[in-house]
């Protein structure tokens, strides 16, 4: 079986949609209250197809995701079998602290009648050629499972993990801005602070696409995930901070929280932060907080009340030839990366 892999395009969307939802066995309607009965894919809205694996799964919803794709500067890999499309990988070139430069490699999907081919390892090897050109020395990706079908996948192309994700969790009791902290709505030409800011809280993906998503005031219904959400820059003294508070859709006393903090850490600042977020938290109604976080900040968060919870991903890298000699995500050697005593590193690895 001969794959080709190529650039995709808008005209492969069709194609792509149904690469997609070949894994979806069952069709559910979706409402406020969660999954609902079955039923056919021409029965649901297009905001309750995309329920089922995101954008990819309607036309229309792909068609406005294409304009995300330019915006974040996503590579659209398509493979195709035969002339026709059976798979694809979205690739995003970032430069963000703590990792440095790299090539993450988002979303892959084969389609189910072609697993198992070679269509999966060829966008991946293609996607190394990509880095080697751009003289990139690291590709990160988070595959669905360390141990499933994507994470083998990774693993037999030379990918080994790098670090786990954790969910996190506090209860809001009641909690006051401090005087000090001065909180405004962030301004529409902000731009992703990713080479000033670390994102701590709020691991869903990398910082350059998080950003994109929590703090984006652009994005229509057809994104949106929460009842509400509060979307704030936290300055204190000189040293500005930035905070998303996102209200569950389905269960409207639980919230996510998202935070990024300028470099280098300051122990009393973040403690100040954490303070004014669950305010907000509060403000909305939400009395259980969860974020999600690198084990790198568990312990950071631990003092602030958080509980450790389970591991939700494990996020995995190769190194490449254009690379440093021993790529280290702890970057303790690296003066932006210096914090308080306080708040001691602890290594990805």
């Amino acid at each position: 079986m001969i794959i080709k892999v190529r650039l995709g395009t808008r005209d492969d969307i069709d194609a792509l949609v149904e690469v997609n939802c070949s894994a979806v066995e069952t069709w559910h309607h979706f409402s406020i209250k969660g999954r609902g009965d079955t039923a056919s894919y021409n029965e649901l809205s297009p905001w309750e197809r995309t329920m089922h694996g995101g954008p990819w799964m309607d036309h229309s919803a792909l068609a406005r995701y294409w304009d995300d794709i330019d915006q974040l500067g996503i590579v659209p890999l398509v493979a195709e079998f035969d002339r026709r499309v059976v798979g694809h990988l979205d690739l995003i070139f970032s430069d963000e602290q703590p990792l440095g430069d790299f090539l993450y490699l988002d979303v892959l999907m084969i389609h189910k009648a072609y697993r198992r081919k070679g269509a999966a390892t060829a966008l991946v090897k293609e996607a190394e050629k990509l880095a080697e050109n751009r003289k990139v020395g690291l590709m990160l990706v988070r595959p669905e499972q360390y141990e499933g079908p994507s994470g083998l996948t990774y693993r037999s192309c030379g990918f080994e993990k790098a670090f786990d994700v954790y969910e996190m969790e506090t209860t809001i009791s009641r909690a006051e801005i401090e005087s000090k902290v001065q909180t405004m709505s962030i301004p529409r030409t902000q731009k992703a602070p990713i080479k000033t800011h670390i994102m701590i809280c709020g691991w869903i993906s990398i910082s350059r696409k998080t950003w994109y998503y929590t703090v984006n005031p652009n994005l229509d219904d057809l994104y949106r995930f929460s009842a509400s959400d509060l979307t704030l820059s936290a300055k204190i003294a000189t040293r500005t901070y930035f905070l998303r508070v996102q209200q569950n859709f389905f269960n409207h006393t639980k919230g996510a929280l998202f935070l990024w903090a300028p470099l280098p850490l300051d122990g009393k600042e973040l403690r100040a932060t954490f303070r004014a977020s669950k305010s907000a938290a509060r403000w909305l109604g939400i009395r259980t907080l969860t974020t999600r976080t690198i084990e790198r900040y568990v312990s950071m968060l631990e003092k602030q009340g958080f509980r450790k919870g389970s591991k939700t991903d494990t996020y995995l890298a190769k190194k490449l030839s254009h690379g440093d000699p021993k790529p280290s995500f702890n970057r303790r050697e690296t003066k932006p990366l210096r914090m308080t005593a306080e708040f001691e590193e602890s290594p990805f690895y």
